[in-house]
């Protein structure tokens, strides 16, 4: 399994950011800071993620900007630099191989850490109380009903339509296998047409209106689960391309430990970064 693991990120006047500076621990790593969203914009510039990026503002950019990023792809170091341009919106890229200390091509990087647009928008967690990530896959075995023509083939790079994949989403949703979750005995189960949902132990069915507490781990479970069938797509396709690090906004330490705790029961094995926003 390839990894893409983020090392060490430098921004100076981006956004609302002047200056700031972060080094990544290969499992987990805490970030407590103000701008997130400047931040993951960074990350999303210096990577070339368009989701991460999003839409950046038309004065985040001057010739001031600098965005620097030390990462290892497959275990093999580059430093990539991002610089502002005095016109327009925009940076000039540079890079180096840090193993043999030569020049890199920053296009012949971005391709092979470039993920489809669906699994570039499951790079980065945000909270949301439509609990978007519970019907994911229900929308996956039904993209005529929940897409516009085309979308879906579109956003999985046509890998939506392929039978393997709908193969391996019957296959996912058959065998999983829920998850134990909150400190009441429920837990979080996947119905057969590709819905998950939050069940009582003793009843064993579902809850329309779990407590407030437990929205945010329900639908960061959900989240980690689709995560889990894109790896699971992938080790079956045999796509040689980098697993990205998982980013996480919480709130607060309760919410990170229990994130941790989480992703580890996933076995995903992902590098994951949690924003502790000030925002």
């Amino acid at each position: 399994m390839l990894h893409l693991v983020l090392k060490r990120l430098t921004i100076e006047y981006f956004g609302k950011i002047k200056r700031f500076e972060v080094s990544f621990h290969e499992q987990l790593t805490e970030i407590s800071a103000s701008h997130a969203n400047d931040i993951m914009q960074a990350i999303g510039l210096i990577t070339g993620n368009k989701s991460l990026t999003g839409h950046i503002a038309d004065n985040a950019i001057s010739d001031r900007t600098s965005v620097h990023m030390e990462l290892e792809i497959a275990g093999h170091p580059y430093w990539i630099s991002a610089r502002g341009q005095p016109d327009g919106n925009e940076c000039t890229y540079t890079a180096v191989d840090r193993k043999n200390n030569t020049a890199a091509d920053v296009s012949l990087i971005f391709r092979d850490i470039r993920l489809c647009e669906e699994e570039e928008s499951l790079v980065w967690y945000r909270y949301s109380s439509k609990s978007i990530y519970a019907e994911r896959l229900l929308h996956y075995k039904d993209p005529d009903t929940y897409y516009p023509a085309g979308d879906f083939q579109k956003r999985t790079n046509g890998w939506g339509l392929m039978r393997s994949f709908r193969a391996c989403l019957s296959e996912y949703i058959k065998k999983y296998e829920p998850i134990s979750l909150f400190s009441d005995k429920g837990f979080i189960n996947l119905c057969p047409d590709g819905r998950f949902v939050r069940c009582d132990a003793k009843e064993a069915g579902p809850i329309d209106t779990p407590p407030a507490l437990h929205n945010k781990l329900f639908d960061y479970t959900c989240f980690l689960a689709v995560n889990c069938f894109w790896s699971r797509f992938e080790d079956i396709r045999d796509i040689n391309h980098e697993k990205w690090p998982l980013i996480m906004d919480a709130e607060n330490s309760q919410e990170q430990m229990e994130f941790k705790e989480l992703l580890e029961k996933t076995g995903l094995g992902r590098q994951m970064i949690i924003m502790n926003t000030n925002d």
